[in-house]
């Protein structure tokens, strides 16, 4: 399915949630509505959770879900991105494609990284002094170290760990042409 026909449908997910919202129905009456959409239409259009993540945190390297050690984690929490999505007026796929860019960051972490985060509170919330844009605030604010998840899913690129602070500064080298598996 191209990209635009899954915007289309996430545009007429968040028509319906708006609706929904609009005759006084609580909050958990749409959220899934809208949740079930966005992750299986969007999130995971490239695949595996592994292959759809955009970061890993240092200490997620080299696990495999399945086992409960690694967490699927929205960067910005999944409230913030429905808030800015039923916000929307008008709601054109464009609009949609906007706010999926700006608050659609997926991270895989530890479970005990997810612990952290929960314990200090930024479970569910960005932190208080988040600017707005950058998605990975919460791992910086608790010290969680996150690399970028390869590239595009190619098992031909690898990626040198990195303080988050220094986030903006990925080094990403090419493996040797030996080294790529060939039923990747």
């Amino acid at each position: 399915m191209e990209d635009s026909q899954r915007l289309e449908l996430i545009t007429e997910a968040v028509l319906y949630c708006q609706r929904v919202r609009a005759r006084g129905m609580p909050v958990a009456a749409y959220t899934k509505a809208l949740r079930e959409p966005v992750h299986f239409l969007w999130e995971r259009r490239a695949g595996s959770k592994i292959r759809c993540a955009h970061f890993r945190s240092k200490a997620a390297t080299g696990l495999r879900p399945g086992n409960g050690e690694l967490i699927f984690d929205h960067a910005v929490p999944f409230s913030y991105l429905q808030k800015e999505l039923l916000s929307l007026d008008p709601v054109t796929p464009e609009a949609v494609s906007k706010v999926l860019h700006k608050f659609g960051t997926i991270v895989l972490i530890t479970k005990e990284e997810n612990a952290e985060l929960d314990r200090v509170g930024y479970g569910r919330k960005m932190p208080d002094n988040w600017d707005g844009q950058d998605p990975l605030a919460r791992y910086k604010a608790v010290g969680i170290d996150v690399l970028e998840n390869g590239v595009a899913g190619d098992a031909r690129f690898s990626i040198e760990p990195i303080a988050a602070a220094d986030q903006l500064n990925l080094v990403v080298r090419r493996k040797s042409e030996a080294s790529i598996e060939t039923n990747v």
